[in-house]
């Protein structure tokens, strides 16, 4: 059960659409944690293709485990830094949630640390869609909300923007009430 369906929702809303962020955002940690890894693999290299070993006199205080990290220390950095990228990558798909119910909408980041936020549907004013190139071709896009009374609202690169703008517009129309002429 989604954290938002669980701890957000009032027992008299009803939960629409739910929602998560785009598999482009581990595509993105992936193609991070490659290319530093390949960056630190390619400097480890021509340190030992260079250097080769650790002057004799610096070895004999450095036990020979430890010598041999000394001389992988320079590769590691990025790839540590890669590992490091592709994690904030992964925590924000996994921490990311966008609900709407028949009232507001609903964005969740957080793993660990939860932040919330929401706007009622009567305030959005306009939905904006930026697809990009990809996000044509692969389904994708972020959506900006121009919200009356509170502040923009930005949801990031979600699958299928366009059905959640659908099912709000959809809401939207049945909760205005028409005056009877």
């Amino acid at each position: 059960m989604s954290f938002i369906a669980k701890h957000i929702t009032h027992h008299n809303e009803r939960l629409i659409y739910l929602a998560r962020l785009h598999w482009i955002y581990l595509v993105k940690g992936f193609f991070w944690i490659l290319l530093l890894g390949a960056i630190g693999i390619f400097i480890n290299w021509q340190v030992l293709f260079n250097f080769g070993e650790l002057p004799s006199d610096a070895t004999q205080f450095i036990p020979y485990p430890y010598s041999i990290m000394m001389d992988l220390a320079p590769g590691l950095v990025p790839i540590i830094v890669g590992m490091m990228l592709f994690l904030v990558y992964l925590f924000k798909w996994l921490g990311t949630e966008i609900a709407l119910t028949d009232k507001r909408l609903i964005f969740k980041t957080g793993l660990f640390f939860v932040q919330t936020s929401e706007v009622e549907l009567a305030e959005i004013a306009e939905a904006k869609v930026n697809n990009g190139w990809f996000g044509v071709l692969l389904g994708y896009g972020n959506i900006h909300l121009d919200c009356r009374f509170v502040g923009d609202f930005e949801i990031p690169i979600m699958k299928d923007p366009y059905k959640i703008i659908r099912q709000m517009n959809k809401l939207r129309s049945h909760g205005e009430q028409h005056p009877v002429i």
